[in-house]
């Protein structure tokens, strides 16, 4: 039994140096997990330095060690955590572990170069050559010895010598600490069986208990398996799998605990571990827990011997936290890639020196290289044009004070050789610590940008030609004046050696030259015009553009020789002709050409342009038409009027003498001789006198009418209540005979006019007031209200009122409402006040309801 407890207790002190070499002492106390898992499998010492291989002699790799191979043997020999060294039966070294070295302080050819007499002394003993003489005898070896170190120091230790075939010895060695034991225990191995059945049987002391103590509180899941079935359970590796004692784990086979997928994997890990091949130092592996769930743990193997038997050293640890946050870490370099590959820009990410390190697909599908291609790039790169690259770099300086850079237009070169232009944003981006660490450039296609850019400036400068042109040609009334202005715009915006205008005369058939220019001897010259019409001719450009009202465009593949001489004569023509109707009002009035002496110089922008230049020239040239015939009619007018206002005054001055002397005659006759006559004499004497009195004041209106048009008297400041209270003065007897009652409002304004008109004014509105009045008390209200440019006049009266159908009637000459038997006049009265009040700068007009009175108003500049 004692014996069973010293052999599991230090399998497990093995099992716990093969969980330190795993491992690593950060790795018990802090319970991070190492590196991962790697094939290519090297031994590591605990400092993290390569481990030198043992130099193991031929014949111990020949010893039949039975179920052990020779590799296993070399391996374990190698990787233990126990000072080990391997002599003949003389005591000359012939292997030693890196252990033994670091025990020993001394290098490896020194130690294989000397025998155990010279490296260690045996307590109580000072004879030289007890190892050898012990040795060559097969005796067995256990005591405590002194080692020499290469320091001059002696530190004690105890060793142990283990018989191999063939006459080798396998030594153990074991630092002692304290005091030296009083009785040294003497060790008698079985041999070479003895030493395969523990392979390296482990030297039991007071340490076993704190190795067991490791075991039990490891945070890691240790077991040992042999056949496949779990021998020896930590509580860790039961908590890990779900089991709450290790008595519901112990038996069973580990292919219980593991996933169909890990079952495999597993198997062949543990055939080459038996084999003495190297595995990866740790994997992954995912375990069954009890309900079924599953759990990933990261998993280590160590070859050990337990019970005589070969077994596996299981050691696992959860790291489905790990797993997770990889997974985390997988999914959001899976998105980022994502968004980086779906955005529509092209992406280059750079080092500080400017070395690619990735691209998204849009770069690759912009540029034509591929992620291979420019991977690591380095300044220059292949889609920087070499004229572009004092700038980039220029660029990329200005980064080093600004993080964010942006909106710089430079043209990359693609992998075929086209040119494309790009808008560059450039981000710096810094660590934790504010250090900068990588480039990211952002790159966007601006072709179609730059092209609706050039368009749109092209198009302004279209726009503002026809502003320009609109609005010079609202500045001129000449047509000779239009056509040239609009020349000058055209060839701002379109290639033109030559520029025609012509006009048509649609009523004759017939073209008409109004503006030319030509290229002569190298320079554009405006041609001399023949003024006399030509029949329209069908044959040519402009006759084929007037008849069938659409622009013509015509292409020559070879260019046409300019003119030589500025004659007209010649036949008008370029190897590219634009020819455009001017129309307006749904007329064509006239045809523009622009011609140039170059092939294909003209497209259909060049053509819309014309049509537009063409559409505002014809406008203007038929408004000038017009304003030129208007103001033909307008003297024309004013002669005739002249002519009839001058006959009026003539006519009038003529015939009120004799109808003066008629009356004069007419009335004496009544009254000299009235006893005469009968009383139908009487009547008819009385009608000619009236009649006269009718007539005169009818010629006296005339000549006051005529008088008015041909006076052009200054104007003067008018206080409009001293002049009104004269006119009322003036129709005093009118006023009392109709008892009539005038309000005049007290603060009349002051104006600027004529007196003597102005009195005509109010007197004729006043008595019209009078007149057309059918109430007993006839009612006259007078007031104005003024403004700083013009005073507002009204008369308003109580009388008969007018009805809305003759608002306008009234104010004509000789149109009468009414019969002379129910009011007298001849018509004459408001006309004259409406001449008056116009030619002052003003207006008058009325608003009347039947019945009620009526209200003239009229307007008049204040003063």
């Amino acid at each position: 039994m004692a014996e069973d407890r010293r052999g599991a207790g230090n399998t497990i002190r093995l099992q716990a140096d093969l969980f330190l070499e795993t491992h690593g002492t950060s790795g018990i106390f802090s319970g991070r997990a190492l590196l991962k898992s790697d094939s290519s499998y090297r031994p590591k010492s605990r400092k993290g330095r390569s481990v030198r291989t043992a130099v193991v002699p031929a014949a111990v790799k020949k010893l039949p060690l039975g179920k052990v191979s020779a590799g296993l043997f070399e391996s374990a020999f190698t990787k233990s955590f126990i000072p080990l060294l391997i002599t003949d039966r003389f005591g000359r070294c012939l292997a030693v572990n890196d252990i033994a070295l670091r025990l020993l302080c001394r290098r490896r050819t020194s130690v294989l170069q000397d025998t155990l007499d010279s490296l260690f002394t045996i307590q109580g003993t000072t004879t030289a050559g007890s190892f050898r003489a012990r040795l060559s005898h097969d005796e067995p070896l256990d005591a405590e010895v002194r080692m020499l170190q290469s320091a001059g120091m002696s530190v004690r230790v105890r060793l142990r010598a283990d018989n191999l075939e063939r006459g080798l010895r396998l030594i153990t060695l074991s630092r002692i600490h304290g005091q030296p034991s009083k009785e040294q225990p003497t060790w008698r191995g079985s041999g070479t069986r003895a030493l395969v059945d523990e392979l390296f049987f482990l030297p039991w002391g007071d340490e076993e208990t704190d190795y067991h103590a490791l075991f039990q509180n490891s945070p890691y899941g240790i077991c040992i398996l042999q056949n496949d079935r779990i021998e020896v359970v930590n509580p860790t590796f039961c908590k890990l799998i779900g089991y709450r004692s290790a008595d519901e784990v112990l038996g069973r086979e580990i292919r219980e605990f593991l996933d169909e997928g890990s079952r495999m994997f597993f198997s062949l890990l543990q055939h080459r571990v038996f084999r003495g091949e190297a595995i990866p130092t740790r994997f992954e592996t995912r375990m069954i827990r009890q309900g079924g769930s599953t759990i990933d743990v990261e998993t280590s193997f160590a070859m050990i011997w337990y019970k005589g038997a070969p077994a596996l050293n299981l050691t696992v640890g959860d790291i489905t936290d790990r797993k997770e946050l990889e997974k985390r870490l997988t999914d959001s370099e899976s998105l980022l890639r994502n968004v980086i590959n779906s955005m529509v820009d092209a992406l280059v990410i750079t080092d500080l020196q400017g070395k690619v390190l990735d691209v998204n697909d849009e770069f690759q599908r912009f540029t034509g290289f591929s992620r291979r291609e420019a991977f690591a790039a380095e300044i220059p790169y292949p889609w920087v044009p070499e004229e572009n690259l004092s700038s980039f770099m220029s660029w990329l300086e200005k980064l080093r004070e600004h993080n964010v850079l942006r909106d710089f237009d430079i043209t990359w070169l693609r992998k075929n050789g086209e040119r494309v232009a790009v808008s560059l944003n450039t981000t710096l981006l810094r660590n934790a610590a504010g250090e900068p660490v990588l480039m990211v450039n952002i790159a966007r296609d601006i072709s179609e940008r730059q092209a609706s850019r050039e368009e749109l400036s092209r198009q302004l400068q279209r726009l503002q030609v026809l502003y320009d042109l609109s609005s010079a040609l609202t500045e001129s009334l000449d047509p000779s004046e239009i056509a040239r202005r609009t020349y000058q715009e055209v060839v701002k915006v379109v290639p033109a050696d030559s520029f025609l205008i012509e006009l048509y005369e649609e009523a004759r058939a017939e073209v008409r030259p109004l503006y030319s220019v030509d290229l002569v001897h190298g320079s554009r010259v405006a041609l001399p015009l023949n003024a006399s019409s030509v029949p329209l001719d069908k044959s040519q450009a402009t006759g084929r553009v007037i008849l069938s009202r659409r622009p013509l465009m015509e292409l020559l593949d070879y260019t046409h020789r300019a003119p030589e001489t500025a004659d007209l004569a010649e036949e008008w023509a370029g190897s590219s002709v634009l020819s455009v109707p001017m129309v307006s009002k749904q007329q064509t009035i006239g045809v523009l050409s622009v011609c140039c002496y170059r092939p294909q110089a003209y497209s259909n922008d060049h053509l819309t342009l014309v049509q537009s230049i063409a559409h505002l020239a014809g406008i203007a040239i038929e408004k000038a038409q017009l304003y030129q015939e208007t103001i033909k009619k307008s003297i024309e007018i004013e002669a005739r009027n002249k002519e009839l206002d001058d006959f009026t005054y003539v006519v009038s001055h003529d015939l009120k003498e004799p109808l003066i002397s008629v009356q004069g005659y007419a009335k004496m006759i009544r009254h000299e001789y009235q006893t005469l006559f009968d009383p139908k004499g009487r009547e008819y004497l009385q009608a000619v006198v009236d009649s006269c009195s009718h007539m005169k004041r009818l010629i006296d209106d005339l000549l006051l009418l005529s008088r008015i048009s041909k006076l052009a008297e200054k104007r003067t400041r008018v206080e409009l209540g001293g002049l009104i209270a004269g006119v009322l003065e003036e129709l005093r007897f009118s006023i009392r005979e109709r008892n009539a009652e005038i309000v005049v409002q007290e603060d009349m304004p002051v104006v600027l006019g004529v007196d003597t008109h102005l009195r005509i004014v109010f007197r004729n509105l006043v008595a019209n007031a009078l007149k057309f009045s059918d109430k007993p008390v006839p009612k006259i209200e007078i007031g104005a209200v003024s403004s700083p440019d013009a005073t507002t006049v009204f008369v308003r009266d109580n009388g008969i009122g007018i009805e809305k159908a003759h608002f306008d009637k009234i104010f004509l000459i000789f149109q009468r409402l009414h019969r002379k038997e129910e009011f007298e006049g001849v018509g004459a009265g408001l006309t004259i006040v409406r001449k008056i009040i116009e030619s002052q700068g003003g207006r008058i007009w009325v608003d009347s309801n039947v019945g009620e009175g009526s209200t003239f108003r009229f307007t008049i500049p204040s003063g």
